[in-house]
């Protein structure tokens, strides 16, 4: 079974928000080697989503454009990934949250 997490958020100047995080996952068994990942930082009540993709042990996304803005400060970031196996055909999905520091 895979897992990650959030390292960091930084607002871009554009209005988007980029993340990243570590990621463990064991190759054997998998399709290709990259995960997908889909994210959402709340923060209040504003609810951004993002998108992101992976491999050896980091992974980097972004929200998407034309979102409510979020302010400098903690929001609560909630990650969903995936990846395609071959061992057991399908894919597998593991999802996490943290509380991580909007700069």
């Amino acid at each position: 079974m895979a897992n990650s997490q959030f390292s960091t958020a930084t607002l871009v100047a554009d209005g988007t928000i980029e993340v990243d995080g570590t990621l463990e996952v064991d190759p054997e068994g998998l399709l290709t080697p990259e995960v997908e990942f889909r994210f959402l930082l709340v923060q209040g009540d504003v609810v951004v989503q993002g998108r992101g993709r992976g491999t050896n042990g980091f992974w980097t996304g972004k929200t998407l454009l034309d979102q409510p803005p979020l302010q400098a400060g903690f929001v609560l970031a909630l990650g969903l990934a995936f990846v395609a196996r071959r061992d057991a055909p399908g894919y597998e999905t593991f999802t996490w949250a943290d509380r991580v520091l909007l700069g």
